[in-house]
């Protein structure tokens, strides 16, 4: 935590003139004189920065006449030998603007589980990336998966394998200056804004935050002014995407797939019938045929631009800080017909000091965004879907025997429907349909603080975040689906309005006494209300391709409805701190929490979490070692509490009103009946951990062991028949997952014109299920894409599938392993069993390197992944001889005779069957970002320009994988299966969602 200090000490080593750079050292203190670490220094007007090491020391390039900052204050740099420079001493009725915000219990003061990233670690990035993905490979314990490469697309994130039972993704909390923000909102926030991220995993800070908290927090901080600072910044990019290759997926050309097909269609059984398999074609019609060959992709994808401004105007006159900034970025993505996203942001932070005692801020966003994006389904309606299976001889548009286009009555190309099975020309789709999603969102806070007398303050808190979103997909009259269907037309429109506001109430004591202890005690309240109204309806029969508002439809559909629900929650905490000489820390919280989800016998719950930690660096046998700089153990344990699996209003039983029976209105049972005792999910956290920072902080990081044992897991438990078929939700199940973090930053040269640093971590995850409802060995997961299932004493999401045992070379039939084991060449589903793979990776984690060299400056983030398993549909469809697609070029390496050693068994009318034949390890490596750029400070140096940068940058430069196909695809269908879905998992299976794509860009940023 960077906090305002109020006492400095700095002596500057002798320089080489008045005109040379020096390493200039000092020592900053804080208020009671003691070494502060993790103070920012930087020489004014320059990209110059460091921080204080544990002891509070700092080097940094420096000569006389520059003006060093520190954390806002600054200092003249006036000769070689400066002495030593103090503020002055701070009373308690003083407070500096730059601790307005770090006064809130809310806001980590705590030592204990928090890791920051910092906005230089972000800026390498595309800023139409959400966040949440730039964090990826970033923090231990993070992991961050894209849920597809779509501009806009947000990723799933979790903490330490933050995983329930049942299903689901169980996502940190986001706050961003205050406000509680949700996963879905995360790609309102512009990366540009941010100054810094804390990331909370321990249950000695999460505790705090109650059940919103219970699965991670991640704390974002806007940027704002230092201390006399004015400053108008500008940054712009430019660049262009392209869509990635799918590692090992190499498809067949228009000669290989008609020899595949012709070869195909000469197999016959046993009696010498022909099997029906492949297209029977002439030498000639195989050579006139191939003529045609041309890629799909070239058809669908194309390179679309993506551009990004940011201007931002910053100002702290000591009294008032002013900030404000707005932003613009367009990412076209990579597909053909499609606009992809484009946002536009805003934002205004005023904090100000209207008394002495008494400050307030306000901090207010705003974002609007659309995106277009192709369907994202398993089926020829999905341009993925088309560019991988579509016949490489089948042309683009339809033509005549002549070679000339047919055209429509309009005098357009028409597009060829023969390019796969299904006989549909998505292309045609794609051009007809209007499909649009509008996002606008407001979000902020607003504060009020006082000094109610000494040591003692106040503050009230509001944030609220307003999200509106509208969705209109039209698929014109002229569609070829349209007249399939034969409805002159469809159009769905769907809104939601969202309204999210919490409330929070602290009070604090905080006091230095005996100059070595301090201590600070806050009792809060907090209250959160969550509500959300939405529309949907749906019309046909439109006048023609440009009117398309529902007041024109011929037919408004009968199922046209709106929605609402409001959840509601209140919590209050009590907190204290204590350390003693920045040597020994112990921090405590407990929380009772209601919420109207919980059965109305168990509504409320009181969570908890206490942490120790020393630094053992400051001991005297330690205190003048040059090598150990900080060597701080940590120690947490607590309990909280999660309210997010439980479904709204199934504390209730409710009756259906929506249907008729002989045209007369009925109600009944919707089938769920309430149980009173149905509670929270609890989360039991233990985590131990080890700062370190070695030989002048040029080694430094963290280590850390955690054990989370999760228990009372809702689960919908169907009752006997004889009752009435009804279901209930009931608390069952326990979940340990445990795991070691580890985490390292090396400044491997640190001189006047050269500095080069690497950055590594790793993250280990094992999961095992002590427990499942009713004492079962085995427990299928209900709704999930693929069969998965949890397994008492063993792992959780375990594929559920028939054991794959190779190809029989003397027959050339698939072999299988049968329940008990035995090895059988007869394929029957009830074979299969728990595989003891699951899509959980067991070793996460990402690294780099950050070089400067004479004003240039290279960064390169790595980001990888191992352990997990992924369902690969997208393979099993490319290998299938049953289908007269397209196929990899390997599906042709089939058995033909006995003895053949061949890579897919001999074709059969089945086709391929469901099994872990198709099971993959989702192991790999990518390579996220790699950045060049030149700081021009000296060139500039004197003039109106503070500071200018140039830069050039590559997004997804390579993946490294075994895996055929995408492994980085949190979601293989969003059509069929997504975060809120019942029984989903991330990262389990593949199918034709969007790929990666690959973006170059280059810009500068500016500064007055």
């Amino acid at each position: 935590m960077r906090r305002r200090i109020t006492s400095l000490s700095l002596l500057a080593f002798l320089g080489l003139g008045t005109a040379a750079f020096a390493q200039v050292t000092g020592v900053v203190n804080d208020a009671d004189n003691f070494p502060e670490a993790d103070v920012e220094v930087s020489v004014k007007g320059t990209d110059k920065v460091v921080y204080t090491d544990q002891d509070g020391k700092f080097d940094i390039d420096a000569k006389i006449g520059d003006i060093l900052v520190v954390n806002g204050k600054e200092f003249s740099v006036t000769s070689n030998a400066l002495g030593t420079l103090k503020y002055a001493a701070a009373t308690n009725s003083t407070v500096d603007l730059g601790e307005v915000v770090v006064k809130s219990i809310f806001n980590a003061p705590s030592k204990s589980g928090v890791t920051t990233v910092k906005a230089k670690d972000l800026e390498q990035m595309n800023p139409s990336v959400s966040i949440d993905q730039m964090l990826g490979g970033k923090v231990a314990g993070l992991s961050s998966q894209a849920m597809s490469g779509a501009p806009g697309a947000t990723a799933n994130v979790t903490i330490r394998g933050a995983i329930g039972l049942n299903g689901g993704v169980k996502s940190p909390l986001y706050v961003v200056d205050g406000t509680y923000m949700t996963a879905d909102d995360v790609n309102a926030i512009n990366p540009a804004d941010i100054e810094e991220v804390k990331v909370l995993k321990d249950a000695s800070q999460l505790a705090i935050f109650g059940s919103r908290g219970a699965n991670g927090v991640i704390i974002m901080k806007t940027k704002s002014a230092k201390k006399g600072e004015s400053t108008i910044s500008y940054s712009a990019r430019i660049g262009m995407n392209e869509m990635m290759n799918l590692p090992n997926i190499n498809l067949m050309n228009a000669n290989q797939l008609l020899n595949y097909q012709n070869g195909l269609s000469k197999l016959t059984d046993a009696n010498g019938e022909a099997l029906g398999l492949g297209i029977a074609r002439s030498a000639e019609e195989i050579a006139t045929l191939s003529k045609n060959n041309h890629k799909w992709s070239d058809d669908l994808y194309k390179n679309g631009l993506t551009t990004s401004h940011f201007v931002s105007v910053n100002k702290n006159d000591g009294d008032t800080a002013h900030n404000f900034s707005i932003g613009y970025d367009k990412n076209e993505g990579a597909v053909e017909y499609y606009n992809g996203m484009e946002r536009i942001t805003a934002s205004l932070n005023i904090t100000s000091k209207a008394k002495e005692w008494l400050r307030y801020g306000i901090n207010l966003n705003g974002s609007y965004t659309t995106i277009d994006a192709p369907r994202d389904r398993v089926n020829a309606q999905s341009p993925f879907y088309n560019t991988l299976l579509n016949r490489p001889y089948t042309t683009f548009y339809k033509m005549d025997a002549n070679g000339d286009y047919l055209l429509d009555a309009d005098g357009n190309r028409i597009y060829n429907s023969g390019g796969n099975t299904m006989g549909y020309a998505v292309a045609d789709e794609m051009e007809k349909t209007d499909a649009q999603t509008r996002y606008l969102r407001i979000y902020g806070t607003g504060f009020v603080e006082a000094d109610l007398w000494k040591n003692v303050s106040a503050r009230t808190t509001l944030g609220a975040t307003y999200n509106r979103i509208q969705y209109e997909n039209y698929l014109k009259p002229s569609a070829a689906l349209s007249q399939l269907l034969g409805d002159g037309g469809s159009k769905t429109d769907r809104s939601t309005d969202r309204f999210d506001y919490n409330w929070r109430n602290e009070v604090s004591y905080e006091n230095t006494f005996g100059g070595k202890h301090h201590l600070r005690v806050t009792a809060a309240s907090e209250y959160i209300n969550q509500s959300l109204y939405s529309m949907t309806m749906y019309g046909s029969t439109f006048p023609n391709d440009n009117l398309s508002t529902q007041g024109l439809a011929v037919n408004i559909g009968q199922d046209s409805f709106t929605n609402r629900w409001r959840v509601t929650k209140f919590g209050y905490l009590g907190a204290a701190s204590y350390d003693f000489a920045n040597k020994y820390f112990v921090d405590a919280y407990i929380r009772r929490d209601g919420t109207s989800l919980a059965g109305l016998n168990s509504k409320y719950g009181t969570f908890w979490g206490a942490a120790l930690g020393w630094n053992i660096a400051k001991e005297g046998f330690l205190r003048d070692s040059k090598a150990v700089n900080n060597l701080t153990l940590k120690a947490s344990y607590g309990e909280v509490g999660d309210d997010s699996a439980i479904a709204r209003y199934a504390n209730l039983t409710l009756l259906q009103l929506d249907q008729t029976y002989n045209g007369q209105a009925t109600a009944f049972p919707d089938g769920n009946l309430s149980n009173l005792n149905t509670t929270w999910e609890t989360n039991r956290k233990l985590n131990i951990g080890l700062d370190y920072g070695f030989f002048g902080n040029r080694l430094t990081g963290a280590l850390a062991y955690f054990n989370d044992v999760r228990s009372n897991f809702i689960f919908n438990q169907y009752l006997p028949v004889e009752a009435g078929g009804f279901t209930t939700y009931i608390n069952a199940g326990k979940l340990a997952t445990n795991g070691f973090e580890f985490d390292m930053n090396y400044d491997v040269i640190r001189s006047k014109n050269f500095d080069l640093s690497v950055y590594g971590n790793i993250t280990t995850l094992k999961y095992k299920v002590n427990k499942l409802a009713d004492s079962q060995d085995m427990l299928l997961v209900d709704s999930s894409y693929e069969n998965l299932a949890h397994v008492a004493g063993g792992k959780p999401y375990q594929f559920y599938l028939v054991r794959y045992a190779g190809i029989d070379s003397a027959t050339g039939k698939d072999l299988y392993l049968d329940k008990d084991g035995n090895v059988t060449d007869t394929y029957d589903g009830g074979d299969a069993v728990a595989t003891n793979k699951t899509p959980l990776p067991t070793l996460m984690g990402g690294f780099g390197l950050n070089a400067k060299l004479y004003g240039f400056d290279i960064n390169a983030d790595f980001t990888y992944s191992a352990g997990g398993y992924m369902y690969n549909n997208t393979y099993q469809y490319l290998t299938d001889p049953v289908s007269t697609n397209n196929k990899v070029v390997e599906a042709a390496n089939y058995w033909t005779a006995e003895g053949d050693n061949a890579q897919f068994s001999r074709p059969t009318v089945n086709g391929t069957e469901y099994s872990t034949k198709y099971l993959e390890s989702s192991d790999y490596i990518a390579f996220r970002s790699l950045s060049l750029g030149y700081n021009f400070t000296n060139l500039v140096k004197g003039t109106f320009i503070k500071n200018l940068r140039m830069f050039a940058q590559v997004q997804n430069l390579a993946l490294w994988t075994n895996y055929h196909g995408n492994p980085i695809a949190g979601t293989g269908t969003s059509e069929s299966s997504t975060t809120t879905s019942a029984g989903y998992v991330s990262n389990s299976f593949t199918a034709f969602s969007y790929p990666l794509v690959r973006s170059y860009s280059v810009g500068f940023n500016v500064s007055f």
